[in-house]
C-alpha cells in the first residue's frame, strides 16, 4: 500500500474535487485520477461517485475515510518514534491554546522551554491561539500535539487533565461607581452594561451558566460583545461597562491601578484549566516536557 494514495484519497474528500486535490498535491488531474483508480483496484470497489466533474463518496469510500486518516497519522507517528529512537531528534512541537492561556500565561513558559532545550531537542515550537472549540477541533484533527484550554471538553475520546483552577473576576474602570464599594450583589448587574466575549467563547459560556443559575442573566438588557479579552479590558478601562475576565489576564492591570476587581458577595466563578491530548501509541517527548513545565509554572 502506497501511503501517498491514501493521502490523495483524503485530500479529494477534503477538497471536494479531484482537480482541487490535484492542485494541493502538485499533481496533474489525469495523474490524480489514475492514482485513485489504482486505489480502487486495491480495495476492489469504487470509492467515489463521479458526476459532471464533481465527486462524492460511495458507501465504501465513507467506510474507508476514517481508516485512511488513522493509517496516515500512525504512519507519520511511527516515523517520528523511529527518528527519536535513532537520532534523539523530533519534529516541531505544535501547541494549541485558548486566548486566556495563550496570550497571558504560556509565553513565559515557552521562553523557558526554548531556553532550556538540550542540544538533542531543537526546541522549535508553533503556538496556535484560538477559542476553545477551535483549538479542540485542531487537536481532534491532529493538527496540534497538545492543547491548553478552559471551558468544556465534551469529546470523551480526548485525554484531559486539570492543571490549575482559574477565577473569573468582575472588573470595572477606576471611575466606575462600583470601584469604591466593598462588594456588589448579582441583582445589581442588570443596572449596568455587560461587556462580554463572543457566544462560543469558553469564558462566555461559564459566565452565562452561573448567571442563569442566579436568575440574573435574563435581566441584563445591555450588552456589548467583543472577541478578545484585551478588547474587553480596554472597553472597561474606558468606562463603557463592566466585564468578567480571568484573574490571570487582569492581574497586572489590577496591581497597577488600571482596573478594579469588584467582589460579588453571592457569586464566585471558577473553572478548571485543562491540558488536553489525543491518546497516542507514541507521544513526542517534547509534549511531556512542555506539559510538565506548564503544570509546574501554575504551581509556583
Amino acid at each position: 500500500m502506497n501511503i501517498k494514495l491514501l493521502e490523495l484519497f483524503c485530500c479529494i474528500v477534503e477538497e471536494g474535487s479531484i482537480s482541487g486535490a490535484a492542485r494541493r498535491s502538485y499533481l496533474s488531474q489525469p495523474s490524480a485520477t489514475k492514482s485513485i483508480r489504482y486505489l480502487e483496484e486495491e480495495y476492489g470497489a469504487l470509492l467515489f461517485n463521479r458526476d459532471k466533474g464533481s465527486v462524492s463518496l460511495t458507501e465504501v469510500g465513507e467506510t474507508l475515510y476514517p481508516h485512511a486518516k488513522a493509517i496516515i497519522h500512525e504512519y507519520y507517528n511511527s516515523r517520528e518514534a523511529v527518528r527519536y529512537a535513532n537520532e534523539r531528534t523530533q519534529s516541531q512541537l505544535k501547541v494549541g491554546a485558548s486566548f486566556t492561556l495563550g496570550e497571558y500565561f504560556l509565553p513565559s513558559v515557552i521562553s523557558k522551554y526554548i531556553g532550556n532545550a538540550r542540544n538533542d531537542d531543537n526546541g522549535n515550537m508553533e503556538l496556535f491561539i484560538e477559542n476553545t472549540p477551535n483549538i479542540l477541533e485542531k487537536l481532534e484533527n491532529k493538527e496540534i500535539d497538545v492543547a491548553f484550554v478552559e471551558g468544556k471538553v465534551a469529546n470523551d475520546e480526548l485525554v484531559k487533565e486539570a492543571i490549575a483552577y482559574d477565577e473569573l473576576v468582575l472588573i470595572v474602570g477606576t471611575a466606575h461607581p462600583w470601584s469604591n464599594v466593598p462588594h456588589i450583589l448579582t441583582n445589581e448587574l442588570k443596572n449596568e452594561r455587560l461587556i462580554a466575549r463572543e457566544k462560543n467563547s469558553g469564558s462566555r459560556e461559564i459566565i452565562t451558566e452561573h448567571l442563569e443559575k442566579k436568575g440574573t442573566l435574563q435581566n441584563i438588557a445591555s450588552y456589548m460583545e467583543l472577541n478578545t479579552t484585551q478588547a474587553i479590558k480596554s472597553a472597561v478601562m474606558s468606562g463603557l461597562g463592566y466585564g468578567f475576565a480571568s484573574y490571570y489576564s487582569v492581574e497586572q492591570e489590577i496591581e497597577n491601578g488600571l482596573l478594579v476587581r469588584v467582589p460579588i458577595a453571592d457569586l464566585t466563578i471558577s473553572r478548571p484549566l485543562w491540558c488536553v491530548k489525543k491518546p497516542l501509541n507514541f507521544e513526542k517527548p517534547a509534549v511531556k516536557v512542555f506539559s510538565g513545565m506548564v503544570k509546574d509554572s501554575f504551581g509556583t
